[in-house]
């Protein structure tokens, strides 16, 4: 996820849960893969906690991101998701649009 090796994302959990950052009764579960392997599946917490951690492109423009929708939700209190923003607009217009022409057929079968 943030272009690291599994043994640098193992040693920042390990030091996240001996700091008492967050708790490992709380952060994560095993799950039985078919090969009988039980690798170790976090939640949310302990993502973004390795996230502000790892030193990677990846891990850098993920720490950016979140810092943006943290400053976001401080000032303004609530983010945007500009992509769905346009996208939503672009439907509302397209509607819109279909709106005025199915009008527009309406009141020439009308005269």
């Amino acid at each position: 996820m943030f272009d690291v090796k599994h043994a640098t994302v193992s040693e920042h959990i390990t030091n996240i849960l001996a700091s008492g950052e967050l708790d490992e009764t709380s952060v994560g579960f095993s799950d039985k893969s078919s090969v009988g392997r039980k690798p170790n599946i976090y939640n949310l917490d302990m993502i973004l906690s390795v996230g502000y951690r790892v030193n990677s492109k990846r891990g850098i423009a993920f720490r950016k991101w979140a810092n943006n929708v943290l400053k976001q939700y401080i000032m303004k209190g609530y983010a945007i998701n500009e992509k769905r923003l346009q996208a939503l607009e672009k439907i509302i217009d397209i509607q819109s649009r279909m709106l005025a022409d199915a009008l527009d057929i309406e009141e020439l079968l009308d005269s």
